[in-house]
């Protein structure tokens, strides 16, 4: 950087400066609290819940994607250690619904 583009970098870098404004730590406060009352307003969103074949399926699409365009073996290998854990977790899931139970009383 020459000097003529540090100089014209700091009165930039002063200008911005100068349009700020300085506030107390007290504003700052009650600015951010204000702020805060304001999202009350905000409806929350419901996260939306995925299924274990779901991501199997969008992994499974995901590593088609990854080979066509050549991405790198350990990316590729990533992806197929989540798609193998999703599809561990789906009949894993369905074990666990179906298997009978050992502590039964009857």
């Amino acid at each position: 950087m020459s000097n003529t583009e540090a100089l014209q970098w700091i009165a930039e870098a002063d200008d911005s400066l100068a349009r700020n404004e300085i506030l107390t730590d007290n504003e700052i406060i009650r600015t951010v609290t204000a702020q805060d009352h304001d999202d009350d307003d905000v409806t929350p969103v419901s996260p939306v819940k995925i299924s274990h074949s779901e991501a199997v399926a969008a992994l499974n699409t995901s590593l088609q994607w990854t080979e066509e365009k050549n991405f790198e073996p350990h990316e590729i290998m990533l992806l197929t250690r989540l798609r193998d854990r999703a599809f561990e977790l789906k009949f894993g899931t369905a074990a666990q619904k179906t298997s009978p139970t050992f502590l039964d009383t009857d």
